[in-house]
């Protein structure tokens, strides 16, 4: 009763004080506030009841709640070092190391490592980077940016204008007018028009080339998209996408950066989603699974055709932030990494997907299923109303999301789907439990759609 006292109390001053992020400001109440009390492995605890999170938090509690060793490391940064950044070349152990580590991870893809503190920053980033990278080549009109429909990318003006989903954009007057073209989503579902995966995932690609044609490769300095589009409900394209991305990239000498904000660190089975897919981009953008949401930081890959442009001008690069190369951050990553690394990442494919296969099976047979699709431990069920309306479709994805909720299941309404995206540590019991709850849900909104 204490604990269920002080949530009261909790959400009253929450309602009070607390200006939400994707949260509708009118005619709220202390129910429409949900207070998370605590959390441990795969669960949070929410008025005294444990519930699966089937969705790791926003998809970065790549190791689970409270783990340990983390938290240790933690305390122990904070104790030695609790704050340093990384301006006029200061640093500091654990930021150093981590650079080391990450360019180790990938194989030397890329050169160094640029330290921020969220997603949405690391792709701004990142894009400073490549106008900074084309002015020095003498190219500076170079300026347009490339995206894909269906994308997300964060929610900063620039990285707002990137995301291709247009809900993100009337209330601030976003795209910036004349900065991005939107290209075509991989989305076969949806768009695939008859069209078996691999030649869709070509003409998908092709999309980007006919941008690039219509604008001059002149003026275009980037195409960024995620490896798997997850905001927009876990949309994996064909085998034949990426190659043909990184050889229209390579064409038109245009930058390729990967948003790896989502995918990066075991959740496709591999460490990074460019990896699965077979490509190598010139940047890549992480957060999220970095630190597990265990401390806010994120970083920009940037690889040696890059790095050994800026190297050669006499000029400070004149981009940074407060919190960058935060020695508190760089020893939560560190010990994180060390986490997913001791087996984590390898049982994804092993034991993770291939559970979520099985417990998808056959779901796609009900009336009200449109698509299932996943990779690694993301999921998504996409639903389809007989009237064909966004909003009728939206209705069964919430009844179906607050049936999984009352059987203790966390999962996400996403653009006419139910999403998951597991944390590594999730058992194949677990997936057992949520994959009957989740046939059990449809099989009850199915006998009754209206």
């Amino acid at each position: 009763m204490a604990t269920q006292a002080t949530a009261s109390a909790t959400a009253e001053t929450d309602l009070r004080y607390h200006l939400h992020p994707m949260t509708r400001t009118s005619n709220r109440n202390v129910e429409d506030v949900t207070v998370i009390e605590r959390a441990k492995g795969s669960y949070v605890t929410i008025d005294g009841r444990d519930y699966l999170d089937g969705l790791s938090g926003l998809g970065c509690v790549n190791i689970g709640y409270g783990n340990e060793s983390v938290c240790s490391a933690a305390a122990e940064a904070m104790a030695r070092l609790s704050y340093s950044h990384g301006f006029a070349g200061l640093t500091n152990e654990n930021a150093a190391s981590l650079a080391s580590k990450l360019v180790a991870m990938n194989g030397d893809v890329f050169d160094r490592f640029f330290f921020a503190s969220t997603g949405s920053d690391a792709n701004e980033s990142a894009i400073k980077i490549a106008y900074y990278y084309w002015l020095l080549r003498g190219q500076p009109e170079k300026r347009m940016l490339i995206a894909r429909k269906h994308g997300y990318h964060g929610n900063t003006i620039v990285a707002t204008s990137l995301t291709g989903l247009d809900l993100y954009h009337p209330q601030f007057g976003l795209p910036l007018p004349g900065l991005v073209r939107h290209a075509d989503a991989p989305f076969h579902y949806k768009y695939g028009n008859g069209l078996d995966p691999d030649a869709f995932g070509l003409e998908a690609a092709r999309s980007i080339e006919r941008i690039i044609l219509e604008v001059g490769a002149d003026k275009i300095a980037v195409f960024v998209a995620e490896p798997i589009q997850a905001t927009a409900g876990i949309i994996v394209p064909p085998s034949s996408y990426w190659a043909e991305v990184r050889r229209i990239c390579d064409r038109h000498d245009i930058l390729l950066i990967a948003d790896e904000v989502v995918t990066g660190f075991g959740k496709t089975g591999e460490m990074f989603g460019y990896q699965k897919f077979g490509f190598e981009p010139d940047m890549i953008t992480l957060a999220k699974g970095l630190t597990s949401g265990y401390f806010p930081m994120s970083a920009v890959g940037v690889s040696k055709k890059v790095t050994s442009v800026l190297d050669a001008s006499p000029d400070d690069f004149e981009h940074g932030f407060t919190y960058c190369a935060h020695p508190v951050g760089a020893a939560v990553a560190l010990a994180n990494i060390a986490v997913i690394e001791n087996g984590l990442a390898q049982r994804v494919s092993r034991e993770i997907e291939p559970a979520i296969v099985e417990g998808l099976k056959g779901v796609d047979q009900f009336g009200i299923v449109g698509d299932v699709r996943g990779i690694g431990v993301m999921a998504a069920v996409e639903f389809k109303a007989a009237s064909g309306k966004e909003e009728d479709v939206a209705a069964l994805c919430h009844r179906v999301n607050l049936g999984l909720f009352e059987r203790g299941v966390i999962a996400r309404e996403l653009w006419g789907s139910v999403a998951f995206i597991f944390p590594l540590i999730v058992t194949v019991e677990e997936l057992q439990r949520t994959f009957a709850a989740l046939r059990e849900v449809i099989a009850a909104v199915d006998a009754d759609p209206e």
